[in-house]
């Protein structure tokens, strides 16, 4: 992800990575394989029609053979077009970071679209039925710009872990409080004693998800508490 790097403020820690479903790209090849495959048997239909007809029109090809390089060359253009779809899948992400929601597309031309956390108004998700069984949504991040605002996330995979770590990232900036670094958990901006207290039981949680390893916790914990 060296792109990504390059995007990434000093201290900025990525949360969570995510992309379109992998639905998406077999769709979209599904219909591409299905269009070279009606394009072969017209191919093959051509060269039957014209079986008898050896009459150039084109230089020295005649008609089934004019029919059967145009099928030729279309296939070409529409698996061209395949591998195009597999680079975008591939290149496009959704990155959750402590800061904001950063939305990346292109293969070799790049457009970044950054939604800084402490401006999301909203966020809607909206899931079919086939969504809901293959799992995957559409998102839509409202921001305080209004309707400019609006960063639409389509059909992207698993989304309701999406929206959750993106609603618990932008809570821990709300409140203040940092992501984890090289040195542990940031401690809120206030270092008052309510603040202390919610910060211990955020240090506990991270704990026992596993996220903070014990001794990283005693080790936070004691800092803190030497603040008070």
């Amino acid at each position: 992800m060296a792109y990504l790097d390059q995007l990434l403020g000093r201290g900025e820690q990525i949360i969570y990575v995510a992309r379109q479903h992998i639905f998406v790209l077999i769709a979209n090849i599904l219909t591409e394989l299905t269009l070279i495959a009606l394009l072969v048997a017209a191919g093959v239909a051509s060269n039957t029609a014209f079986r008898n007809n050896t009459a150039p029109l084109v230089g020295n090809l005649t008609a089934s053979s004019l029919v059967l390089l145009i099928c030729v060359i279309i296939s070409v253009i529409v698996l061209i077009s395949g591998f195009f779809d597999y680079l975008r899948w591939n290149n496009d992400q959704v990155i959750i970071t402590d800061a904001r929601v950063i939305q990346i597309k292109g293969i070799l031309n790049k457009r970044v679209t950054d939604s800084s956390l402490e401006k999301i108004n909203d966020v809607e998700l909206r899931q079919s039925f086939i969504g809901r069984i293959l799992n995957f949504g559409t998102i839509e991040i409202l921001t305080a710009a209004g309707d400019e605002g609006v960063n639409v996330l389509d059909r992207i995979e698993s989304p309701l872990v999406f929206k959750r770590a993106m609603l618990e990232a932008k809570r821990n900036h709300d409140r203040g409080y940092g992501y984890l670094d090289s040195d542990g958990y940031n401690a809120p901006r206030s270092a008052g004693p309510v603040d202390i207290q919610r910060t211990l039981e955020e240090l506990a949680s991270l704990r026992d998800r596993g996220i903070l390893s014990s001794e990283e916790f005693e080790a936070k914990k004691r800092e803190l508490l030497n603040r008070i």
